[in-house]
């Protein structure tokens, strides 16, 4: 639609010019563009420039004007990008490839790690899902509901960041991946004691993408830990009282070849940077703070609608009086995990190291 150009427009002429056959046969019959007619020629040209209604006429016509024509259409899928959260992590995503790629024009997203430089979670998140039952003393939440919070609130997010980076795939502007990394830990076999007998040992972090081997490794340290733990299920593993001794041969498994981790994580490349930034400045301002208050409220409202609407299934409702308590305890943790409003609450809960690579356990004194 090379022909669209700014300025005042009748309903007449935008027809004549950009309407299907089934359009104008329409408007000629009728007079005017009503209906589905209107809404699917508008829809279309909507694609490619900016349109509004004067709501004058002119020798009886409807006026418009276009105000602004767009250097690259906006893509099918637009709308779905304006819907839900994907409003805010849509553009999140591509901000991050156009500031943040790297020299093969990629970004990683570890989901975890990323949800919280976007503001999605804040620094309490990780701090409570590694210490539940603490948490769960502290604040006078049910353990299980700390469980089943993270089941649904981790599986939303990784969710909702696939889906956005299908949609910018969709739109012809990136490619991605899914690709599992392996942190481990190196020291350079170099060490000093000082007079007090102290030993300093250079213990530094790799992270690279898993090997296949690796990978083959890391399913039969899983294998190990789940006959330990006596894991039924994949989601004992990480959902139940099981959990720590599951974690904990996990990890002493992966330590014997000095593994840190293993973690999975987005490898996202753009295809077109100028696209990308042109997508971009439809979606508001990604760093105001209201931008940031609205997309921590609609998170946390979406996990405590679906609370509401799981709890007649729920097999925790023997535990709760009524719906509204259950969603309250819903309520609480989402202020604690994802309002970034919050303070870190490190001082009243076991700490332990944030970075989603290093499960290093520190004890303030």
């Amino acid at each position: 639609m090379t022909n669209i150009k700014p300025g005042i427009i009748t309903e007449k002429e935008l027809v004549e010019l950009f309407g299907s056959q089934s359009q104008k046969k329409s408007f000629y019959e009728k007079g005017r563009l009503a209906g589905s007619y209107r809404t699917a020629l508008f829809k279309k040209l909507n694609k490619y420039c900016n349109i509004k209604d004067l709501k004058k006429k002119k020798d009886g016509e409807n006026l418009y004007k276009i105000t602004d024509v767009y250097k690259y259409p906006l893509p099918a899928n637009y709308d779905k990008m304006q819907k839900s959260i994907y409003k805010y992590i849509v553009p999140l995503i591509l901000n991050s490839l156009i500031n943040g790629h790297d020299k093969n024009n990629s970004i990683e997203i570890t989901v975890g790690k990323w949800a919280r430089e976007i503001n999605m979670i804040n620094h309490n998140y990780n701090l409570v899902k590694h210490n539940r039952e603490d948490t769960s003393k502290e604040v006078q939440i049910r353990l299980d509901t700390i469980n089943e919070f993270y089941d649904k609130a981790d599986h939303m997010i990784n969710w909702y960041i696939s889906n956005a980076l299908d949609y910018l795939k969709s739109a012809g502007l990136i490619i991605w991946r899914e690709v599992n990394q392996v942190t481990i830990e190196e020291s350079d076999n170099k060490s000093i004691i000082d007079c007090d007998g102290n030993v300093e040992v250079n213990i530094n972090l790799r992270t690279h993408q898993a090997s296949k081997e690796e990978m083959e490794y890391y399913s039969q340290c899983i294998a190990i830990a789940d006959k330990e733990a006596n894991i039924e299920n994949a989601g004992e593993r990480y959902y139940s009282k099981k959990a720590k001794r599951f974690q904990e041969v996990l990890k002493r498994e992966l330590y014997k070849r000095k593994i840190k981790c293993v973690y999975g994580a987005y490898e996202a490349y753009y295809v077109h940077l100028d696209k990308c930034q042109a997508l971009l400045n439809h979606f508001d301002d990604i760093n105001s703070e209201k931008l940031i208050d609205n997309f921590n409220k609609e998170f946390s409202d979406m996990i405590i609608k679906n609370a509401g609407e799981r709890f007649e299934k729920n097999a925790l409702k023997y535990l709760y009086n009524d719906k509204n308590e259950y969603q309250l305890s819903f309520e609480s943790l989402c202020e604690i995990t994802i309002d970034h409003n919050t303070e870190y609450l490190g001082r009243r809960i076991r700490e332990k190291n944030n970075d989603d690579n290093y499960n290093l356990q520190i004890n303030h004194n």
